[in-house]
């Protein structure tokens, strides 16, 4: 299997190598933005939230952020920034193992063996209970307003494997009634069911009746057999590299994960909604066998790698030309499906994309609500529908030419608008030195108007002051031939103390502030004399 999957093992190596390298880019540019944020607010150390964020959003390392602030003197917490990401992102979740299996459901399988599906052939079924566990001891007796775990000889109940959830509906006995809210195999061949008691009681003998909520079950039908046609579109669409990672087939939306290197286009996502649709209305019944393993993968079965198959499997054909090995519920016409629609695709790992989709019902209201979307978006774009993408590009680059504009003018009233600022220049000691106030005072617009002063300036210092966001906010530029003479992390950083704030940075930029905004005039002024002792 290396072998054959060679080509695509290569070009994710590849992508790895690509991906960190734009994650370097992409992190270094917003950790950039964030120490000047910080240092222009007169802070020293970076927020948790932020630190914790950039690691697991774009993938950018704790402890590089942590070498890169501490060069502007900017602490970070590593220990907290890990904490902040294992509380808001989760740690992984862990497989269940044999080994994790509770000691409960291996004893009560050496009792009483595997369970008996009956579900592939209907709804309801009967059946004797066989054990009762409550939080992991087993009891003779549970009772209305418990939850309990049920084991019965057989069950048409589908317990959660293969992708698919479990089933859920009611088990009756003569003395109770019991809601199932899900079905498991935590021990493998034992099917447990989580019911909650609704009524009366049930106990350890009683024969049961018992009835999956078959309006459920369609609808994971439906998506378990659209998952099948979706995984033979992908490889037809994209390639035979295209392999199964994972899915998640439940009533409302199916989820699959498959190997492949890059996002699926617009026009990809489209050939694939058509293929499989394609095998919907030509309506094939689908099939099912059992053959020994050898068989069904000369038969061409699709066989998962790592899965563990059995001497005999079963082998699940829907439309013309889907085959795989399942043991899940499937529909009897490929017809049943209905109508299959892709609503969302996206990066999971490096080389492996998910994909969700809805079939039924669910593909129906999903076009309906689009339908609407589109229609209310025609009316507020007062247009028609059809022009509303037309409509929408003309604004969207109305609205960057504004912006544009907005920005222009923020940078001429940072370099004084009207007036020369160069007017303003005064030689100390030989060094050429502006220091005023400016109108227009975040952080970008400040580096903005720096540097086209500097190159006004030439050889010299530049310390320009305004307020942002109700504090005071300095930026310090000196031309490289006098960067070891005047050091502008220090210059800023003096200056910031009389703010009440902290700052530091680069022998050539940098800034700080202060919420003393009272103070900020007689900082600026005192910019020269700092030179000057220099």
């Amino acid at each position: 299997e290396l072998i054959e999957r060679r080509d695509v093992i290569e070009k994710i190596v590849q992508a790895e190598e690509a991906a960190f390298r734009r994650t370097l880019d992409r992190g270094l540019q917003k950790l950039g933005e964030e120490l000047d944020r910080v240092k222009a607010e007169g802070a020293n150390r970076l927020d948790d939230a932020f630190v914790g964020n950039l690691y697991a959003t774009d993938g950018f390392p704790i402890d590089l952020t942590r070498l890169i602030a501490d060069e502007s003197n900017i602490s970070v917490d590593e220990e907290r920034a890990h904490a902040w990401v294992l509380e808001t992102h989760g740690a992984a979740e862990s497989k269940i193992g044999d080994a994790a299996v509770d000691a409960i459901y291996k004893k009560l399988y050496d009792e009483h063996g595997a369970t008996r599906f009956v579900g592939y052939d209907g709804e309801r079924g009967e059946a004797r209970v066989l054990a009762i566990v409550r939080e992991g001891a087993a009891v003779e007796r549970a009772s209305a307003g418990e939850r309990v775990d049920i084991i019965v000889d057989q069950t048409p109940f589908y317990a959660r494997a293969g992708g698919q959830v479990g089933d859920t509906g009611t088990i009756r006995v003569e003395s109770g009634r019991a809601k199932v809210l899900d079905t498991t195999k935590p021990g493998g061949s034992l099917w447990v069911h989580h019911v909650e008691v609704a009524e009366g009681g049930i106990a350890v003998g009683d024969t049961a009746a018992l009835e999956v909520d078959g309006t459920r079950r369609q609808k994971i039908k439906l998506n378990h057999s659209a998952t099948h046609l979706l995984h033979h579109a992908l490889r037809t669409v994209l390639g035979p590299h295209v392999a199964q990672k994972g899915s998640e087939v439940a009533p409302e939306r199916l989820r699959f994960d498959f190997s492949h290197f890059e996002g699926l286009t617009t026009e990809e996502i489209e050939r694939v909604e058509a293929l499989v649709n394609a095998q919907i209305r030509r309506n094939d019944v689908s099939r099912t066998d059992e053959l020994p393993f050898e068989e069904a993968k000369r038969a061409g079965a699709m066989a998962l790698f790592g899965e563990k198959y059995g001497d005999r499997v079963r082998v699940v054909r829907i439309g013309s030309e889907s085959v795989e090995l399942c043991g899940g519920t499937h529909v009897a016409r490929a017809g049943d499906i209905g109508q299959f629609r892709v609503t969302a695709e996206e990066p999971l790992a490096l080389g492996v994309r998910r994909i969700v989709c809805v079939t039924g019902e669910g593909a129906l209201a999903h076009d309906q609500t689009r339908e609407r979307q589109l229609r209310e978006a025609a009316l507020t774009l007062k247009v028609a529908p059809d022009d509303v993408a037309t409509r929408a590009e003309k604004l969207l680059a109305q609205l960057k030419k504004q912006e544009r504009e907005i920005a222009d003018l923020r940078q001429q009233l940072a370099t004084g608008g009207g007036t020369d600022l160069m007017q303003q220049v005064r030689d100390v000691g030989g060094i050429k030195v502006l220091a005023t106030r400016v109108d227009a005072a975040d952080p970008k617009t400040l580096r903005d108007a720096g540097d086209k002063l500097r190159d006004k300036i030439g050889s010299g210092v530049i310390v320009l002051g305004g307020e942002h966001n109700g504090k005071a906010t300095l930026l310090a530029m000196v031309s490289k031939d006098l960067a070891k003479k005047v050091h502008a992390g220090k210059l800023v950083g003096k200056l910031a103390e009389m703010l009440d704030g902290r700052g530091g940075g680069r022998p050539d930029m940098a800034q700080a502030g202060g919420p003393n905004l009272d103070k900020l005039d007689e900082a600026i002024e005192a910019t020269y004399g700092l030179v000057e002792q220099s």
